[in-house]
């Protein structure tokens, strides 16, 4: 997801991408859907030697409850406010990469199904928001 420098104007520019997460890095990531693309909208200004963004992605997460352990698949929008210097003879700028960045630093893994989870018995592991533990408890 490389943008020409020259096409951003001091006006802004509005682009919008969709993406497989290969493409920019993440196919190896655990909580990312890698058969799902990335929507990205991206509204870039140039101010002297830089270009502002800011940036909506929208994908889909995978995760697991940190409490009973059931599979999560739910589709999340971030934000993210980058800025690129433009050094001297620079012609591109690398979106996909500085999106790959945010999104691995800006993940949080300890996901819940809900507020209410009950989690497992650590004796018997039963799953304790759809069926009742049968460990004697002391």
């Amino acid at each position: 997801m490389k943008v020409r420098v020259r096409d951003v104007v001091s006006g802004g520019i509005q682009l919008k991408f969709v993406v497989r997460p290969a493409d920019i890095g993440l196919a190896e990531e655990d909580f990312i859907d890698p058969e799902n693309e990335l929507k990205v909208i991206a509204d870039l200004v140039r101010v002297d030697d830089f270009i502002l963004g800011k940036l909506a992605v929208t994908f889909i997460a995978e995760n697991y409850c940190a409490r009973c352990l059931e599979h999560l698949s739910k589709e999340i929008t971030t934000h993210y406010e980058v800025d690129f210097e433009i050094l001297p003879g620079e012609e591109w700028v690398d979106l996909g990469e500085r999106i790959r960045e945010e999104m691995i630093i800006g993940y949080l893994p300890r996901a819940l199904c809900r507020e209410d989870c009950k989690g497992i018995c650590t004796d018997c592991g039963a799953d304790l928001n759809s069926e009742k533990c049968e460990c004697k408890k002391e």
